[in-house]
């Protein structure tokens, strides 16, 4: 090592050498070369790095120029790069403890977090490894600010360099198990029954480690499903869980809990830089409390305050009040973020790298997205009166109303909209529900449950609230919004549903058959097209479908062609697509090409479906002359190549697997494995359908999974309306245990 370096500098090289030479021409740089990234990465002040990075470029090791920092504005910054020279003493320097940014190991998953130098923590990592050596799951809790992601990263990079499986997700206020398994990386698609889900990943990733963050943030929607799954993965003897966040934590009390305190004094001095004196960094330290977060927010010219135990009130008086007008309002404007965001999505994208050099703002691991330090955004709301933050929501409106192009986007604009209480919180809501697709649909529960709590007697947000529970099949949730719904259609919708998703088919047909006598044609068109395709749905292959095609026939008598020429064409088009698909249950391949003739001859009907059920057919009709087996998966290829539609191409790529199962596993594995359910389903009941489809599929091809995946079948087929199949499911599994 040099003599003539010092650690400080060292740090630096070491960081800085990690990056290519390449970046010191380009135009966009990564975060990491800025003042601001370099000061995440060595966790100290900014202040701290001014008199070694000049002494740096004084001896010509490190440069420094102006460039465009990516995901901070456009304004550009100061960056640093390596000279030559630099390069030459970074091999000369070592390999240092510093852990290399941005670099995911194999048993890793999830967004890595950021991990920089920790200062003082030793003590309290060994705890928490020693701790999870004695209990399956542990808390790491403490104030905000007070490292707890930090602590978090450095035992989750500890253990993965250990050879542990480790997987991390950052938890917001729209986190529901769903989003949870896919940021930890879970394999796709995942279960909806909370039950199958637990037995899922308790099976799949026994032996590795869980991170949750940010586990106060969590919802009161999402917190009972949370608990729950925190509780199976110890009973089932599931991967182990490290849950991070502050107290009070609403699903843990039987965990053990470690508390992070704030840093000891001789470790938070290292915080600070070489332009303060021993004792003059001690001295801050002290009025500080060892707070790592505001220590970092300390600058030379900020009051410190009395004693250690204001921290809250230094940050408001003495951190804010250092703040100029411009900087305070673009800060306004990001506390009352739902969550992170990319700059480029900011109305002032110049304020990024403003408070970015304020310490002001924390960033996701590729740095493209940010949010306000957490401890910063809470003293600065209870700053804020309701006439403020209502300026703030509006002017958030008008803003994402401009620019809202994805789901986010949109999702961010109605919590706008329902945290300023706009008019007509109904309409946009129902808009809500029409658009956002199932992976969005825990976010929206929990912007329904607070619309509901701005109008509390709305029957119609209650109706949404009900239909989106119902689809996430949550029965406690629609029994606890259906009692408030007025409308006499909504409620009878929302019951036919949930007798369904409970097994209560006797209830749900009544429902039918009351909607079917009482409502006008049209009703009744659009009733009897839905049961009678539900019907075909709800079976399993190979069944006897005698009562089941006396069922559809029952419900297709109720159908009368409409005299509006569109609207007739329309329900003719749906009412000889259910009659095509009841004719190849029947096996009657002749009838099918019949009704096909019948499809062809209404114009604009589209070239690729009128192919996809014609391979349908033949697939049904090589059932029984196995001979033409290849010439029907032939076809079916060729029609799997033209369709647009992902429904239309899942169904098609299900019906080959269910016909393939029995002629051929492994080539229906194959073709299985191949299957990518769509996520942009306009309609839930129709990708509950496939979906229940894909994990019975899944049931029969990989029996280590069976269990699992005929629970998830069963809740999907009830979801969908088709609770014979379910039953038929229940006692297959059963037959299994």
């Amino acid at each position: 090592m040099s003599v003539d370096l010092t650690t400080p500098q060292e740090r630096i090289l070491h960081h800085l050498g990690q990056f290519s030479s390449d970046l010191e021409t380009a135009w966009d740089v990564p975060r990491d070369l800025s003042l601001p990234g370099l000061s995440d990465a060595l966790g100290v002040v900014r202040s701290a790095l001014n008199i070694p990075l000049s002494l740096l470029e004084e001896t010509g090791m490190v440069t420094k120029r102006m460039a465009h920092v990516i995901g901070t504005g456009t304004r550009r910054r100061n960056v640093f790069h390596l000279t030559e020279q630099g390069r030459t003493a970074v091999q000369s320097i070592g390999k240092q403890s510093l852990k290399p940014r941005n670099k995911k190991s194999s048993t890793m998953h999830g967004e890595v977090p950021t991990l920089g130098v920790v200062h003082g923590r030793e003590g309290v990592l060994n705890e928490l490894e020693s701790s999870l050596f004695d209990a399956h799951s542990i808390v790491l809790s403490g104030l905000p600010g007070i490292g707890k992601s930090t602590v978090g990263s450095a035992l989750f990079q500890a253990l993965a360099h250990s050879g542990k499986t480790v997987r991390w997700f950052t938890a917001d206020e729209f986190s529901d198990l769903n989003a949870m398994g896919i940021g930890m990386e879970f394999e796709a698609p995942l279960p909806s029954n909370i039950q199958a889900f637990c037995e899922y990943v308790a099976n799949r990733y026994r032996g590795e480690i869980l991170f949750l963050d940010d586990v106060h943030a969590v919802s009161l929607r999402h917190s009972e499903s949370f608990s729950q799954f925190i509780h199976q993965m110890e009973l089932l003897e599931g991967p182990q869980m490290v849950l991070i966040g502050r107290e009070p934590l609403a699903f843990s009390d039987q965990i053990a809990r470690i508390p992070l305190s704030s840093l000891e004094h001789a470790a938070a001095v290292e915080l600070l830089g070489d332009e303060h004196s021993e004792n003059e960094r001690l001295h801050i330290v002290e009025r500080l409390g060892g707070h790592p977060l505001a220590i970092l927010l300390h600058h030379s010219e900020s009051e410190l305050p009395e004693s250690s135990q204001d921290i809250q009130m230094y940050v408001e008086n003495v951190v804010m009040s250092s703040l100029d007008d411009a900087t305070k309002s673009s800060l306004d404007h990001f506390v009352v973020l739902p969550m992170p965001i990319s700059a480029s999505k900011v109305a002032d994208s110049d304020a990024v790298s403003v408070l970015d050099e304020h310490a002001f703002l924390r960033w996701t691991d590729q740095s493209d997205r940010m949010e306000v330090q957490h401890f910063i955004r809470n003293v600065r709301r209870a700053m804020l009166d309701e006439h403020e933050k209502q300026r703030l929501h509006e002017a958030a409106i008008a803003h994402w109303t401009t620019i809202a192009t994805s789901p986010e986007d949109h999702l961010h604009l109605l919590y706008h909209r329902i945290s300023a209480q706009s008019t007509g919180l109904e309409h946009h809501c129902q808009h809500a529900v029409e658009v956002f697709g199932s992976p969005h649909s825990g976010a929206l529960a929990v912007l329904l449950e607070h619309a509901i709590e701005v109008e509390p007697s709305s029957s119609h947000l209650h109706f949404l609230a009900s239909k989106v529970a119902l689809e996430r099949c949550e029965t406690s949730h629609v029994h606890r919004y259906m009692s408030v719904i007025e409308d006499v259609e909504q409620r009878s919708e929302i019951e036919i549903g949930l007798a369904h998703l409970e097994g209560r088919v006797h209830d749900a047909e009544a429902s039918i058959e009351a909607a079917l006598q009482n409502g006008t044609q049209a009703e009744k068109n659009r009733v009897a097209l839905s049961a009678a395709s539900r019907r075909l749905d709800d079976r399993l292959p190979h069944t006897n479908p005698a009562k089941l095609l006396h069922d559809v026939n029952q419900y297709l008598s109720h159908v009368s062609l409409p005299d509006q020429i569109q609207q007739r064409e329309v329900t003719l088009v749906a009412l000889t697509m259910v009659q095509h698909s009841a004719a190849l249950v029947e096996g009657d391949t002749n009838k099918a090409e019949h009704l096909r003739t019948s499809l062809s001859t209404i114009s604009g009907f589209d070239d690729a479906l009128m192919l996809g059920l014609q391979a349908k057919a033949n697939l049904v009709l090589a059932k029984e002359v196995p001979s033409q087996l290849e010439a029907a998966i032939q076809l079916t290829n060729k029609a799997l190549a033209k369709q647009t539609h992902s429904v239309h191409r899942t169904a098609l790529q299900l019906f080959m697997v269910e016909t393939l199962i029995a002629f051929d596993p492994d080539r229906a594995r194959v073709v299985f494995d191949g299957i990518e359910l769509p996520n942009d389903v306009t309609s839930i009941v129709i990708h509950h359908r496939i979906s229940a489809r894909w994990w019975y599929c899944k049931s029969k091809l990989y029996p280590s999974t069976a269990l699992a995946s005929l629970k998830e079948a069963i809740t999907l087929h009830r979801a969908a309306g088709c609770s014979r199949a379910a039953r038929l499911l229940e006692a297959e599994m059963h037959a299994m245990l």
